[in-house]
């Protein structure tokens, strides 16, 4: 995390202002209910540039990315998104705190931090804070409210910050891929193993968590793939409090069914379902769905 701070204005609240980025796939239904600033990332396939925040146009781009032989292009928000992100948060608060995707899978921290400086040259009563999730999708949306959470409470950014780390340490993202083709297509797995996984119908299950990344099981149908997810969820989760973001990219069907599974068994205080953005779902293709979590 990094701050940038000015001199505190009083015509301008105490109330801390939450910015993040769009990797984080948040209906907006809850930005508009957390009063959430998002920089806009483009992803660009075909040549046909998608608009983030429109589920139709989330379903469009994955099938276009079936039927295209060439892999899309994805560009993070520039700082000068950022920037007009934090000018209209400073309108109403002297302080902002902005999450963003993981500094190893965007270059969006690098332009929060470029950004954060102009605005508090622009505005020097302006505090902000750029916070790295190390994260992005289902777990990046946990986290940017938690953090707008802490932020509707009144606590100061300080504490702000501190919830955000603590809950970004709990975060759990666990998906089953659909087809290790697209990931093999990006240069990630070797053609043999995406050879192996079709003639066998293995299904990866894959965690993306601070600290651990990569397969965690290989079923051989998506069923028995679900049911690994389930049993992550319940070992992670029963008997407690939880926080439940079930995300999938295209396949609405089984995200509704895990999100019944989740609604009937676990004790949710929070529970949505969100498109995987394609930022992410560029690299694992249609078809993926799973959850992230975090219990308190």
């Amino acid at each position: 995390m990094i701050e940038y701070m000015g001199i505190p204005a009083s015509d301008r609240n105490s109330r801390v202002a939450v910015v993040t980025d769009s990797a984080a796939a948040l209906p907006p239904g809850l930005i508009a209910e957390h009063d959430l600033h998002v920089a806009r990332m483009e992803i660009t396939i075909n040549g046909k540039t998608f608009i983030d925040g429109a589920s139709g146009e989330l379903d469009d781009f994955y099938l276009q990315l079936a039927r295209s032989s060439e892999a899309p292009t994805t560009s993070a928000p520039t700082p000068s998104e950022y920037l007009e992100q934090f000018r209209a948060a400073s309108e109403h608060s002297d302080s902002i705190f902005c999450v963003s995707v993981s500094a190893k899978l965007s270059a969006a921290y690098d332009s929060a931090l470029v950004a954060a400086k102009e605005i508090v040259n622009e505005r020097p009563s302006t505090t902000v804070r750029v916070f790295d999730s190390e994260t992005a999708a289902g777990s990046e949306a946990l986290i940017v409210l938690a953090a707008a959470r802490a932020a509707a409470a009144g606590e100061p950014v300080e504490e702000v910050e501190r919830i955000t780390r603590v809950t970004a340490g709990k975060v759990r993202l666990v998906a089953v891929l659909d087809t290790l083709y697209y990931i093999h297509r990006n240069g990630r797995v070797p053609r043999i193993a995406m050879w192996t996984t079709k003639a066998l119908n293995i299904k990866p299950v894959m965690e993306y968590s601070v600290g651990k990344i990569g397969a965690i099981a290989r079923p051989r149908s998506t069923r028995r793939a679900l049911e690994q997810i389930q049993n992550e969820m319940l070992g992670d989760l029963a008997g407690k409090t939880a926080h439940v973001n079930v995300m999938h990219a295209s396949a609405s069907e089984r995200a509704e069914e895990l999100f019944r599974w989740a609604l009937e068994n676990l004790d949710c205080d929070e529970l949505f379902i969100t498109q995987f953005h394609p930022f992410m779902g560029a690299h694992t293709g249609p078809g993926l769905v799973g959850a992230s979590w975090w219990a308190e």
